[in-house]
């Protein structure tokens, strides 16, 4: 089946009565991962599964919802930057399961990625970076609560690690304690003003106060910010498509969300639901739906694969009453 990665569907208008209630599809994982993950950036300017270690792209499952911290990619490049001064710096042994950790990441080996990361905190376990490492594959499980202790830990030891603050707002943000997503989105980006994800999770929040033109604004620095990052155009998308209801600006940036991440299934899903709300032709939300499905069967995405063949048998149906 052809991706169709750019589509061009009839012009989409306002979707006025279509306006359904954002939420976080981090997926990470996805995401986040179109999702999650950028690598750290000291020990290897790595993200998270996204940024720095900041989890927002995807290569597997959103992380929460109705889809999206997905698309989570992990970016931990090949040279260790030193860590501050008093700071332990880990020996080899560790960077190398380190960077093998976030390989893990990226692949969307999540459970491999939790038990390399292990290894590096029982080998080094004054090394921050590993902490946040660990939690974000966790985060990226759904194992929330563990995801949290494990960034605290990465947060005592080093107080000054933007990343671990932008991935713990991803997972306040998981499990809708809002106020502290906020703030900890608020002091990544004291930290790193170029954090893809406290920018992520500030438009997020500030769509939930009802305030869209704030929203926008975080959005469009994201995407700004890194503009090669598929989660900032997939996460803005949403945003257009569900709190703005403008059909054309969310078709664009799912278009650019799906030629920068061809292979994320969470991707066609969004899109296909945006053809399906604002009732355009029901070929191109049926190709994006089976784009999905056959995206999602290795490593298997339950849930995108179900809510896929949900919106299928829906499209079937509205066909058999057209008739």
């Amino acid at each position: 089946m052809p991706k169709h990665h750019n589509q061009k569907a009839p012009i989409i208008g306002l979707m006025l009565n279509r306006r359904t209630i954002y939420i976080l599809s981090i997926s990470l994982i996805a995401l986040l991962a179109v999702a999650c993950s950028s690598a750290d950036t000291d020990l290897a300017e790595a993200t998270e599964v996204p940024p720095a270690t900041e989890v927002i792209e995807q290569t597997s499952e959103p992380l929460a919802t109705d889809v999206p911290l997905a698309t989570a990619r992990a970016r931990a490049t090949v040279t260790p930057t030193p860590e501050p001064k008093g700071t332990e710096v880990p020996e080899s042994e560790s960077v190398t399961f380190y960077l093998q950790g976030f390989n893990s990441l990226g692949r969307g080996e999540y459970v491999d990625a939790e038990r390399t990361f292990t290894t590096v905190v029982e080998l080094e376990p004054g090394f921050a970076r590993g902490w946040d490492g660990r939690a974000q594959a966790f985060m990226l499980q759904g194992k929330y609560e563990e995801a949290m202790l494990d960034f605290d830990r990465a947060i005592e030891l080093k107080p000054n690690l933007s990343v671990a603050y932008a991935n713990r707002s991803l997972t306040r943000l998981a499990i809708d304690d809002l106020a502290g997503a906020e703030r900890d989105a608020r002091r990544a980006y004291e930290l790193d003003a170029e954090s893809v994800a406290a920018h992520l999770v500030l438009g997020r929040v500030e769509a939930n106060k009802g305030d869209p033109d704030g929203a926008l604004a975080w959005f469009d620095l994201a995407v700004a910010t890194d503009p090669e990052d598929a989660s900032t155009w997939w996460w803005r998308g949403r945003f257009y498509r569900d709190v703005l209801a403008a059909g054309n600006p969310a078709l664009e940036d799912f278009n650019k969300a799906i030629e920068l991440a061809p292979a994320q299934a969470a991707l066609y899903l969004d899109r296909a639901q945006l053809y399906i709300q604002a009732e355009v032709e029901p070929e191109l939300a049926l190709a994006d739906l089976e784009e999905a499905i056959s995206l999602s069967q290795d490593p298997k995405l339950p849930t995108i694969i179900a809510r896929a063949e949900e919106l299928i048998a829906e499209l079937d149906a509205n066909a058999a009453t057209a008739q």
